[in-house]
């Protein structure tokens, strides 16, 4: 409940520096995830389900990137919204669905390699390429059935962070799917990383092993990274932002807000960040990176004048 006589204060320097990050993210999501889809398509002969998973991961990271220049154009006026309460339920929704998806399948790539590192000999490791799709199909239903309550949010509740005095069903049920998404896939992203490092210091002795349990290790401690810088920030700051909300100070309460919407943001980041879990999973990406870094600069033009006879494709195929 807001205190009585206490508004939140704008600020036009963390409102403007929110929307910029939103475009950032929006830009070299975009382009990051856009080269991770045209190297599934063009590159990527032998498909597994984690990478059935990653797949359905991108196509998360696409959608949500289309979602954040609308919700950086929601800062730069001033946090209001000025298309319609249609378009404004349908952006939440759909950045609902996209965020939760990706949170949902970054975890099935840490528990698909926990079960093949940790359990490598249970027949669950044996799930075939129609089963890792029935899996993502269930996971989108499964974010849809968690996400509708977006629509029927108010034209007033439309996108904003601001406490209220009174808040509806969808506003609450929102703000528990927001936590219900960070604690439980990073408790269990934590445990199946635990177990995959102690497994693998117990194998690392092999010379031959040591490479592909070593790349293992990397992912893991990529993904708990990701997870961490995204989504803690965040989480810490809608608790504090609660728990502030039944103090009588504004000035705090406007701080807590302004710090609710920059790490807010922040969550997005996934989207820009996931391209490196690619890189980890398969050296296709890491080519598919590579030759785009080697394209957009100097360096790699000059390289590719230097040396006629010498072809990106077959360096990188």
């Amino acid at each position: 409940m807001l205190p009585p006589n206490c508004s939140v204060v704008h600020s036009h320097a963390v409102e403007a520096a929110t929307a910029a990050l939103l475009l950032l993210e929006c830009a070299l999501g975009a382009l990051g995830n856009a080269v991770a889809l045209w190297t599934f398509f063009f590159r990527l002969k032998v498909w597994k389900p984690y990478a059935v998973y990653l797949f359905n991961l991108v196509l998360a990271d696409l959608l949500l990137a289309t979602c954040l220049p609308f919700h950086a154009a929601f800062y730069l006026r001033r946090k209001t919204w000025g298309l319609g309460r249609t378009s404004c339920q349908v952006m939440l929704f759909l950045r609902a669905q996209c965020r939760g998806a990706g949170v949902a399948f970054l975890t099935a790539v840490t528990l698909d390699r926990y079960l093949r590192v940790v359990h490598s000999r249970l027949k669950v490791n044996l799930l075939s390429l129609r089963a890792a799709w029935g899996i993502s199909v269930l996971v989108w239903l499964t974010m849809a059935a968690l996400t509708h309550q977006s629509v029927f949010l108010s034209e007033a509740e439309c996108p904003s962070s601001e406490p209220r005095m009174e808040s509806s069903f969808s506003l609450i049920w929102q703000e528990a799917l927001f936590f219900l998404q960070f604690i439980l896939p990073f408790g269990l992203i934590l445990f199946c990383s635990t177990g995959i490092i102690r497994t693998l210091q117990r194998r690392l002795r092999d010379p031959d092993k040591q490479p592909k349990l070593q790349r293992a290790q990397a992912l893991v401690a990529v993904v708990v990274v990701l997870f961490t810088l995204c989504f803690l920030p965040s989480f810490l700051a809608r608790v504090l932002l609660a728990i502030f909300q039944r103090t009588h100070t504004c000035g705090v309460l406007s701080a807590m807000v302004h710090a609710a919407d920059v790490t807010g943001s922040l969550t997005y980041l996934q989207g820009v960040l996931n391209p490196v879990v690619y890189c980890f999973s398969n050296p296709t990406f890491r080519r598919s990176y590579r030759k785009l870094f080697y394209t957009l600069t100097l360096r790699g033009r000059k390289q590719e004048a230097e040396a006629p006879g010498y072809e990106l494709r077959d360096s990188y195929s």
